[in-house]
């Protein structure tokens, strides 16, 4: 048996476009000038609630979620294209985790009402094109940027059905048969334990107004500690205002099931046992049954304090008592007043797309790793390996395009002023030894000339087999 309100997906948000370099070379365009547009923006991916799904079982099959990526810039200015959001349908009551997240950690998102969204992973930037780095002194710049990687994660998404009431109790007491008089729902029936495996939603249109019942899967003793589908089930009982509680009159024991899954309740949240409860009497057209009502219910109102009138003898079969359960139900609704959804998290309706988060570049840490190396005599050396951290620092990184000379001078000048250099020198780095930006490694140099920056730059291409990009202008490599 499976219970599909719990599932856990991978999304990732589409990259944004490169820009790009490019110049205006036209026989009647005076002087020309850089033309290289910037790359579109990477797509979103949004969560969206859809009230055609009652389940998370759709993710069964497709576990990956990827957006699209922003269209590279292209020259004459042309800016790339952004690329299309992704929407993701998830049933009401659905609430967004990462994955691994803390119990004290807030969701990412509750999504409650129809059309409601919120965004899961945010899509990288575009890149600059040459055209934007042109100022009055570098008319003719050589440099553009990648696009921006778009946001991945794991996230966890949890079901918990939103119902104006909840129909509980022990297996087979005719939950779904109940819900099946009183809507027009048509959940699976049939004379054996746990034949409902998920909840069921229905709609009840009685004297000119609609009730949302939930027909919550049968609840057994030590539910609370996980037993049988216990937590898949009890969930769901959190977000109904009104619980109908279904006793099995034909059960040897009605009184006592009604007193286990109360107890059930209370163990997996103390705050159900505030929630008004109905006791619907089920059976009551069968001997075993209709012979037992009136002991049953003194003792449920003596010995439990269940109020005369929250107890109807019904049969969900044949439809007897039904009406009148219905229009109690809504009598308590009405008592209760309008419908106050509680949120676990404040950052919930977002309909409008956040602008990313500002990060320093000059917010970083340095860690030194050793690392040993044997030698050729088969004597132990040492090197050190020193990671910068930081998230400004790693997105630029990230987004330097290394294929360009000016793009290296540009991430050296950063480097610089940004104090990461100083840091280095302060934690002893030496020439030769690896500094690591995020996916970045270099070799560093305390050489920090115009000319060495240059030479280093040309072996870097030449090992990765790229033909060298833009004008080399100064400075000539043999220059010292």
């Amino acid at each position: 048996m499976r219970c599909f309100d719990t599932s856990r997906i991978y999304i990732k948000a589409g990259d944004g476009g490169n820009g790009c370099v490019a110049f205006r070379r036209e026989k009647f365009v005076e002087h020309g000038g850089p033309s290289g547009g910037n790359g579109g923006r990477g797509g979103n991916v949004w969560a969206v609630a859809d009230d055609g799904l009652n389940s998370l079982s759709t993710f069964r099959g497709q576990v990956h979620f990827r957006a699209d990526n922003g269209v590279n810039g292209q020259g004459s200015n042309c800016d790339g294209a952004d690329a299309e959001d992704l929407m993701v349908k998830v049933p009401l009551g659905t609430i967004v985790r990462r994955r691994d997240a803390g119990s004290d950690e807030p969701p990412l998102a509750e999504l409650i009402t129809p059309g409601q969204r919120a965004l899961l992973a945010a899509g990288g930037r575009g890149g600059r094109g040459n055209f934007s780095f042109k100022t009055a002194r570098d008319r003719a710049p050589t440099i553009a940027e990648k696009g921006e990687k778009g946001e991945e994660l794991w996230v966890d998404l949890e079901l918990k059905v939103v119902a104006d009431v909840g129909i509980i109790g022990v297996p087979n007491a005719g939950k779904s048969t109940l819900l099946s008089v009183v809507t027009a729902a048509r959940p699976k029936i049939a004379n054996y334990p746990f034949t409902t495996l998920v909840p069921n939603l229905g709609v009840c249109e009685m004297d000119y107004r609609t009730t949302v019942f939930a027909d919550v899967p049968g609840l057994l003793e030590g539910a609370h500690e996980g037993l049988g589908l216990g937590h898949e089930f009890l969930r769901h009982v959190q977000r109904c205002r009104v619980l109908v509680h279904v006793i099995d009159g034909t059960s040897p024991d009605p009184v006592g099931d009604f007193n286990a899954i109360n107890l059930e309740l209370e163990l997996f949240n103390p705050g159900l046992r505030d929630k008004p409860q109905i006791v619907a009497y089920n059976k009551i057209d069968t001997p075993d049954s209709g012979d037992f009502w009136e002991l049953v219910a003194d003792q449920l109102t003596n010995e439990y304090g269940v109020a005369p009138d929250r107890l109807f003898p019904i049969s969900a079969a044949t439809g007897q008592g039904v009406t009148a359960l219905v229009r109690a139900v809504r009598a308590v609704l009405d008592e209760l007043g309008p419908a106050t959804l509680s949120y676990e998290t404040n950052a919930l309706n977002q309909t409008a797309l956040p602008a990313r988060r500002d990060v320093r570049i000059d917010e970083f840490v340095v860690s030194v790793e050793e690392v040993s190396t044997s030698g050729a005599g088969g004597g132990d050396g040492g090197s050190r390996v020193f990671y910068v951290e930081g998230e400004g620092i790693e997105r630029f990184a990230q987004m330097t395009n290394w294929d360009y000379y000016e793009a290296v001078k540009r991430f050296q000048r950063v480097l610089e002023v940004s104090g990461i250099n100083s840091a280095l020198r302060a934690r002893g780095v030496k020439t030769g030894e690896s500094v690591v930006i995020g996916d970045t490694e270099f070799s560093w140099s305390d050489d920090q000339s115009d000319a060495a920056v240059y030479d280093s730059w040309l072996r870097d291409m030449k090992d990765r087999g790229v033909n060298r990009q833009g004008t080399a202008r100064w400075p000539h490599p043999d220059v010292r």
